[in-house]
C-alpha cells in the first residue's frame, strides 16, 4: 500500500479499559418459554370448521386492504395461512379475527406503525376486509419422555432436555456477552484514539460494501430499489451509510492491527489452516482450492482477520469490569 493510503493511528490506552460488569442469568421463565416452543415442534392440528377462532389457531384467509375507501397495492392476499398470535401481520390485526367463524367476513381496522418500512403507509389507518376460509386448532402435546425423544437427537428424558435447553440458553448468552464486551472495549479505544483515514481508502471500502450488498440482493432475486424502499432510504442515504460503515470498520481494524504489532501478537499456521478449512467446507472445496479462490489479497485478509481477533481478545482480557 502506498504511503499516502496508510492509516495514521495514535492509540489511546488499551489496557485496563473499564466497562460495566454484567452477569449472566438463565431464568426459569426463559427455560419454560423454550420448552413451550419445543412442544410446538411436535404439535398437530385438527379441523375446527364449526368453532370460533382463538389465539393459537391456524386460519386461512382472503383479505383486501383499503385506505380512504380505495384498495392499496400489496394490501391483498388469497388463501393466506396465518397462526393467530404469531404477530405476522401489523399489530392489532390478528386479535380482531378472534371469535370469527369459517365463512365470516371481518372488518379489521388497524393503523400502520409510525416506523413502517413503506413510508407511504406509515402511521395511516387501514381497513381490511377479511374472509375466513379455513380454521384448524393447534394441539400441543404434553412434554413427555416420548415427545422429547422425537424432537431431540441427544435427549431421552424431560429432565435431560431441560438441562440441554438451559445449556443452550447459557451458551447463547455467553456469546452475546462476549460480543458486547468486544464491542464496548474496542469502541472505547477507537473513540480515544487519533485516527486519520485517507478518503480514497474510505471510498474503496464503501464501494466494496455496496457491491457486496448488491450481489446478495441479486442472488436472492431482489433489486436495490426494493431494498431502498423497504428501508425507507434514498440512494444518497445508502451511499452515506456505506461510507460510515466503511469508516467504522477501517478505524477498528487499524486500531487492532496497531495493538497486534505493539504486543507482538502472531497467528499460527494451525490457526490459519483451521480458518481456511472452515471456509473450504462452506464452499465444498479443499484447502488448496480455497487458497486459489482467495488469491494473495484474500489470503492476506484472512490472516489480518486472525490478528485482529487476537488483538481484540487481548484487550478484552485486560479490561476492567466495574
Amino acid at each position: 500500500m502506498s504511503e499516502q493510503l496508510e492509516i495514521q493511528v495514535r492509540l489511546a490506552p488499551y489496557i485496563g479499559v473499564t466497562i460495566p460488569k454484567r452477569e449472566i442469568v438463565v431464568t426459569e421463565a426463559e427455560i419454560e418459554s423454550e420448552l413451550e416452543r419445543a412442544r410446538s415442534y411436535a404439535s398437530t392440528t385438527k379441523d375446527k370448521s364449526d368453532g370460533a377462532a382463538e389465539m393459537g389457531d391456524q386460519v386461512v384467509i382472503d383479505f383486501i386492504g383499503y385506505m380512504n375507501g380505495e384498495a392499496f397495492p400489496g394490501g391483498d392476499g388469497t388463501n393466506y395461512p396465518l397462526v393467530l398470535g404469531s404477530n405476522t401481520f401489523i399489530p392489532g390485526f390478528e386479535e380482531q379475527l378472534v371469535g370469527a367463524r369459517v365463512g365470516d367476513v371481518v372488518d379489521v381496522k388497524v393503523p400502520f406503525p409510525e416506523n413502517y418500512h413503506a413510508a407511504e403507509y406509515a402511521g395511516k389507518d387501514a381497513l381490511f376486509k377479511v374472509t375466513l376460509k379455513g380454521l384448524r386448532a393447534t394441539i400441543l402435546p404434553e412434554l413427555t419422555d416420548e415427545i422429547v425423544s422425537r424432537i431431540s437427537p441427544s435427549c431421552t428424558t424431560v429432565a435431560q432436555f431441560r438441562e440441554y435447553v438451559k445449556g443452550e440458553i447459557l451458551k447463547y448468552k455467553e456469546k452475546e456477552l462476549k460480543d458486547w464486551k468486544e464491542e464496548r472495549v474496542l469502541a472505547a479505544v477507537v473513540e480515544g484514539s487519533e485516527i486519520v483515514i485517507p478518503e480514497e481508502l474510505i471510498n474503496q471500502r464503501a464501494y466494496a460494501i455496496e457491491n457486496n450488498l448488491l450481489s446478495q440482493l441479486r442472488n436472492a432475486g431482489n433489486e436495490l430499489e426494493d431494498y431502498l424502499d423497504y428501508n425507507n432510504m434514498t440512494p444518497e442515504m445508502f451511499h452515506e451509510y456505506a461510507r460510515n460503515d466503511a469508516r467504522r470498520m477501517l478505524k477498528g481494524q487499524a486500531v487492532l492491527a496497531r495493538i497486534a504489532a505493539l504486543e507482538g501478537l502472531m497467528y499460527t499456521e494451525d490457526k490459519l489452516n483451521e480458518e481456511l478449512f472452515i471456509m473450504a467446507r462452506e464452499y465444498g472445496v479443499n484447502i488448496d482450492q480455497i487458497c486459489q479462490m482467495l488469491g494473495e489479497t484474500g489470503l492476506k485478509m484472512v490472516q489480518d482477520d486472525i490478528l485482529h481477533q487476537l488483538a481484540l481478545d487481548f484487550i478484552v482480557a485486560k479490561c476492567v469490569e466495574v
